[in-house]
């Protein structure tokens, strides 16, 4: 019985050395794993930042281009101010209505 008792008890050393070596892998794993996550929230935390950059980079340009466009748009209205706008149709009869006078004039003048 002494002898089937050691090979129990070398067995159950056996298994709870090779549950040791498991247990040291794993941990080695899990201590891999957190250390990659860290380095992928790093990254991303860069990536966020430099795209957060890039975006107000944009939009200070858009403002500056919205800017110049109303200054445009101001120095438009300045140049247009006290005249009146006159629409095609108003256009069109004006014009119409000019050349058939020069017309008769002429027609009168040669006579």
């Amino acid at each position: 019985m002494t002898q089937s008792t050691d090979r129990d008890i070398q067995e159950i050393n056996n298994a709870v050395d090779a549950n040791s070596r498991a247990i040291d892998a794993n941990s080695k794993a899990i201590a891999d794993l957190t250390a990659s996550i860290a380095g992928l929230r790093e990254e991303m935390r860069v990536g966020f930042t430099k795209a957060e950059g890039q975006i107000n980079n944009v939009e200070t340009k858009l403002d500056a281009k919205i800017d110049v466009v109303r200054g445009e748009l101001r120095v438009i209205d300045v140049k247009s101010e006290g005249r009146t706008r006159i629409g095609f149709w108003s256009l069109l009869v004006r014009g119409t209505a000019i050349v058939v006078l020069g017309g008769l004039f002429v027609v009168f003048l040669f006579s």
